[in-house]
This record gives C-alpha cells, structure tokens and sequence, in this order.
C-alpha cells in the first residue's frame, strides 16, 4: 500500500493585501497567545494574581529568541553568518535552536526574578515549564510549513515527499516533534491539576527529561547535523545529554522532597 504524502510545503500562509503572512511567525503569534491564556488559568488555579505575566512572557520570549539564535549560528551555520552578517537579524527565515531557547528563556525567567524580588525563581520556572510546550509544538509546525528540518529517506512507501530534497519519502521528523510536545503539553497541565504547585521542581523535571529525550531520540530520523560520535551519536544529540541530566537530578530532589517554594507560593 502507498502511504506516502506528497507535500508541497509553501511559507506564506495568507497575504493581507500586498504583506505575505508567513506559516512560521503566525505559529509563534498563536503560540503565544496560548502560552498566555494557559498562564492566566494556572494563576486562577493557585488563586494568585497574573498582572505579571504579560511581562514575563516577554522576558522569556526576548531572551529566549537570543539564545535560540545565538546559539544557531555558533553550532550550525558560523561560516555563513559571518559571510552574510545582515541575516543575523532575519528570524522569520528560521534557523532557531531549541537548545538555545531554553537556555535563553530560563536566563528571561532569573532577570525577571531579579527585577521583581517578590516571585520564587524556582516557581516561576515550574510554572513557565507547564505552559511552554503548545507554543513549541506550533513552532515545529511553522518549520514543518518551510521545509526545515527534513528526515531522512525512509526506504519505504511510508513519509512524506518534500519536492526540493527529491522525491523519495522521508521522515516528518517536526510533524513527530510537533505531535510529541503538544501531547506532553496536555501530560503537564494533567499533573498540574492533580499536584498544583505541591511539587517543586517536579515540572521543571518533566519538562526537561521529556522534551531533551524525544530530541535525542526523534535526531536517529534526521540528516545528523555535526559531527558524529561512536558512527551513532550526532552533535546536537550530544547537546540534549545535559538537559536530560540536569532533569533527573531535579527529578531525584523534586521526589525526595528536597527542592521548597516559599510558603507563600510565588513570593519570597
């Protein structure tokens, strides 16, 4: 039976007028507005005030932008941006790692700590992992819509035809990514209606573990980016390792009751 798809992807969702609405920035603007309506119910679920949160999500989208960025051009594409430093700036086009958005939204999550003494870092953290992964799952169908990030050849009738990488199906491998964090998204808010902010450092855990692993995992159905290790193990499989490590270590004190919120929740 055939069962791949023929996909003809194309980055313009829809003009308005003479401005081309691209697939990419419309998934972060919806992303968004998830992340914040997701982050209103949380308040209204631990009975604290949200005037905030706008703020914070700023923090956390500005420098979670930079690192994702920063870190693109360092691991992947250097010899490029430094031939053609003008598309250092050209974010719509992609190239965006996620590695670096993490790291980059948890520096937004201390400097807003830092300037606002009254919220818990580590309770923000927790928080902000309950929320985030909607607009990361709608992300990687923004790269899905331009192409990126293509799988290998599957060597069957199975995959998805993407016309520019030729004609023999391929893995989906954003489309995985995509449906993997929005179920993980739904697996959070699950545990957040059961523990509410009860267990420190326990979404944090989840959030890191889970998402560091399917990367690790989803990477053996992609072209390996980097170099290769042990002919297995590509760069940026190597990269996911810490994030997994920092997550079971903040799983172990999580469950062994080691890690506090203040007892006024998110104000120290």
């Amino acid at each position: 039976m055939l069962l791949s798809v023929f996909w003809n992807p194309h980055p313009v969702a829809f003009h308005l007028g003479p401005i081309a609405i691209q697939w990419y920035g419309l998934m972060w603007g919806t992303g968004l507005m998830v992340v914040f309506f997701l982050g209103q119910y949380l308040m209204k679920a631990l009975n604290e005030d949200d005037d905030k949160l706008t703020i914070l999500i700023q923090y956390v989208f500005l420098f979670g932008l930079l690192g994702a960025r920063l870190v693109h051009i360092i691991f992947y594409q250097l010899d490029y941006y430094l031939a053609n430093p003008v598309k250092i700036l050209a974010v719509w086009e992609g190239g965006l790692a996620s590695h670096g958005g993490v790291i980059g939204g948890l520096v937004g999550i201390y400097v807003f700590c830092m300037r606002n003494k009254e919220f818990n870092l580590l309770w923000v953290t927790d928080m902000s992992a309950v929320v985030t992964l909607a607009l990361a799952s709608l992300i990687r169908f923004g790269n899905l819509m331009n192409s990126e990030i293509v799988g290998k050849v599957t060597g069957s009738d199975y995959g998805f035809i993407f016309p520019e990488y030729g004609m023999e199906p391929r893995h989906p491998t954003v489309l995985y990514e995509s449906i993997a964090y929005m179920l993980l998204q739904g697996v959070l808010l699950l545990l957040f209606t059961r523990y509410k902010d009860r267990k420190p450092g326990l979404y944090s855990a989840v959030f890191l573990i889970a998402v560091f692993g399917i990367r690790f995992l989803l990477e053996f159905t992609k072209e390996p980016d980097g170099a290769i290790f042990f002919n297995a193990i590509s760069k940026t499989q190597m990269l996911n390792v810490p994030f997994i490590v920092a997550g079971l270590v903040m799983l172990f004190l999580s469950l062994n009751h080691k890690l506090r919120y203040p007892s006024t929740a998110q104000h120290g």
